[in-house]
């Protein structure tokens, strides 16, 4: 393809226009539909378009310009869809052959690392999911039986992800993992009935904050790391990485200014703060002008 146009660092002027050589010029096929889908820039500017890099959109373009014009060239073999999903052709010396081996060959390829490299990411985030998950339910508990007998079992969960406890059955040295006997234990008296105090919940509370931020630090590494991955390979770190702790952040920030004092939200830097955030302040201190 290269030869087809004018460069574009030493005649940049040339490359941009319409004249035969620019990338702007007509199409070379002719004004054909053939012309038209032969054309390397067609392909390129798809590819582009579908958010594939610029380097893979120039490779993939020009090959694939040049397949579909061999294919469409007068004289060519009858081809159709086989069984497998491929193009092939159907008679001539290369029956039974792809069309268009390199595209879809490398097509696939490229769907099956992406998959695996979003596997592997899945993978890795398997406890963060499952300590979120604790976390959330943790942040909407209530002061009640049931409430206390949630909260225990919750932030057991954060502290051990693997643990095959659950909430309506008792916790026993074979199903409480490496979860502390005394914890468990206030689990077990929670089931029976016995309340916790004030002081407990808000110190189950803000151990589970420690124990989440901890969690949301490590995750964040992974999710950079595999954001670096991502771009490596050529990959739109979108499709790769799933940022779990995301619906969260409106619920803990909204825990997080109701426990500020008034001097502390008068100490906030309101520039820094995200619309949401803002609309989460004002409603605090509306709250709190109505009550004082």
């Amino acid at each position: 393809m290269a030869s087809q146009f004018t460069n574009p660092f030493t005649n940049p002027g040339g490359f941009f226009s319409t004249q035969p050589g620019g990338f702007f010029a007509a199409p070379q096929g002719g004004n054909t539909l053939t012309g038209l889908i032969s054309d390397p820039r067609v392909n390129i500017g798809l590819a582009i378009a579908q958010g594939q890099p610029i380097g893979r959109a120039i490779l993939g373009g020009a090959l694939q310009a040049q397949q579909v014009k061999k294919a469409l060239q007068p004289g060519e073999y009858k081809s159709a869809k086989a069984k497998d999903g491929y193009i092939r052709y159907t008679e001539g010396p290369d029956k039974g052959k792809k069309v268009f081996p390199d595209i879809e060959d490398n097509a696939g390829m490229l769907f099956d690392n992406e998959d695996k490299l979003r596997k592997n990411f899945q993978d890795q985030s398997k406890d963060f999911k499952k300590i979120n998950a604790a976390y959330g339910r943790i942040l909407s508990n209530d002061p009640t039986p049931a409430g206390d007998v949630s909260l225990i079992f919750q932030y057991m969960k954060m502290l051990d992800p693997a643990s095959t406890v659950r909430e309506g059955e008792f916790a026993t040295v074979q199903n409480a993992g490496s979860i502390p006997e005394r914890l468990w234990s206030q689990f077990n008296k929670a089931k029976e009935g016995t309340l916790l105090t004030d002081t407990m919940r808000a110190d189950f509370r803000k151990q589970a904050d420690n124990l989440y931020a901890t969690a949301l630090d490590n995750q964040s590494y992974i999710e950079n790391e595999f954001n670096s991955l991502s771009e490596a390979y050529g990959f739109d770190p979108k499709r790769i990485i799933t940022q779990y702790g995301k619906p969260l952040e409106k619920q803990i920030y909204k825990n997080q200014v109701s426990t500020m004092t008034n001097e502390e939200l008068g100490q906030l830097n309101l520039s820094n703060l995200t619309e949401i955030q803002l609309d989460i302040l004002k409603k605090e201190i509306i709250k709190r002008g109505k009550t004082n």
